[in-house]
């Protein structure tokens, strides 16, 4: 290979490199961590059934500035379709959240709460998961699991004679010295 040859290479890498390093600083890349979960539910039944949704949220966006807008929190159902949604207000100033600014390299925190009127209290008490949703500038959508109710099985325990000694059992020195535990 000749110098020449050699030299444009490096030249195409380096500028493909600065257009893709470019591009990704521009990709809103948006972190969110959502905490202090709360669903309180004042009469389910009925027109007059109200709920508030709350929680502390996070975001740190890595790209170049941007913001969210329309920012809701959803709930789904079981089969996976979505039963409620909210839109989210500032605990804070009791307004609605338009939009919320993200810096670039920064973290932005945010106390939000939603309320549920009528039909969608009784759609939201029985969700599967909650998903914190906005739009970015560019029209794409911005969703993150925030909560999910997860099926546990409780068994019965064990009785004391039916479980195995692990520490006998898997202890080499007493092993060696022929006191393994009777199984």
């Amino acid at each position: 290979m000749s110098l020449e040859t050699a030299i444009a290479m490096v030249l195409a890498g380096v500028l493909v490199g600065l257009l893709v390093g470019r591009r990704l600083r521009e990709m809103p890349r948006v972190r969110c961590v959502a905490s202090d979960w709360d669903l309180k539910i004042y009469g389910e039944t009925g027109p007059l059934g109200r709920a508030v949704c709350s929680f502390e949220i996070e975001l740190f966006n890595e790209g170049l500035a941007t913001g969210l807008r329309g920012i809701s929190v959803v709930f789904y159902g079981e089969d996976g379709r979505r039963t409620a949604e909210g839109r989210l207000s500032n605990s804070v100033s009791r307004r609605s959240l338009w939009t919320l600014d993200l810096p670039s390299r920064r973290w932005v925190h945010a106390s939000v709460y939603a309320l549920l009127e009528g039909e969608a209290v009784r759609d939201a008490s029985g969700f599967r998961r909650v998903h914190f949703v906005g739009e970015f500038p560019d029209g794409t959508t911005f969703e993150r699991k925030i909560v999910e109710r997860q099926y546990f099985v409780a068994a019965r325990k064990r009785t004391g004679d039916a479980r195995k000694d692990y520490v006998a059992n898997h202890n080499f020195r007493s092993w060696l010295l022929g006191r393994r535990a009777a199984r």
